[in-house]
């Protein structure tokens, strides 16, 4: 279990890594992007070099059709619930000016740019996320250690979304995002292990991107 719960951890040391050598300014998005190799190489050799199947054990790509009416709904709840919220408290707790600046330092992304990054992360970069932390970290940790399983994937997760960003907001943005993070990392986990397939919990995680890029199109154009 300690090795599985290091390949976890792995990619926020490697985030640190990127921000200690500011290599997103350095390198752009591809500084920015390194982390992401360590939610795919290493759970693929811990996978193979423990005999598990990614399809079979991981994706449970058979059981797709389970639970896709509660996924719908409970992301088309995430979109309403974002941009909700966005657009009743930015005006008083964001800079929004600063976040656009922001947004294109780190991320390379602008409004030329926007319309090609938004489908790689709406789907393939949510497929990323879901197969790491709900089929890899939660799936495999939470068959050994429950609490353990369901708590640390989620902070990891967490973790990961607010380490780029948390120098942009004030206290309380920061905090509301946190605990907003938090729980939609703990209700992908639920709905992937009653799915039993990384289908479900997939299409909520493109819903909630698909919110957030909205957000992003708006304050870029």
């Amino acid at each position: 279990m300690i090795v599985l719960i290091v390949l976890i951890l792995l990619p926020l040391a490697m985030i640190g890594v990127q921000l200690a050598l500011d290599l997103d300014s350095v390198m752009g998005v591809f500084g920015y992007s390194l982390y992401k190799v360590f939610l795919l190489v290493p759970p693929l050799i811990y996978c193979s070099a423990m005999g598990i199947g990614v399809c079979r054990d991981i994706l449970k790509l058979s059981n797709w059709r389970r639970s896709l009416p509660a996924a719908a709904g409970l992301g088309g709840f995430a979109v309403v619930a974002f941009w909700g919220t966005y657009y009743l408290l930015s005006d008083l707790l964001l800079d929004k000016a600063m976040i656009v600046a922001k947004i294109g330092e780190q991320f390379s992304v602008t409004a030329s740019t926007v319309f090609l990054i938004a489908p790689i992360t709406i789907l393939l970069n949510s497929m990323l996320e879901e197969f790491f932390y709900r089929g890899f970290a939660f799936g495999l940790l939470v068959k050994r250690q429950r609490w353990l399983g369901y708590l640390l994937p989620s902070m990891v997760f967490t973790i990961q979304h607010i380490l780029f960003i948390y120098h942009w907001v004030t206290p309380l943005p920061f905090a509301i995002a946190v605990v907003a993070l938090f729980v939609f990392a703990l209700v992908l986990q639920r709905v992937y292990e009653r799915a039993e397939s990384i289908v479900a919990p997939w299409l909520i995680h493109v819903f909630g991107d698909i919110a957030m890029m909205g957000v992003a199109i708006t304050l870029l154009w």
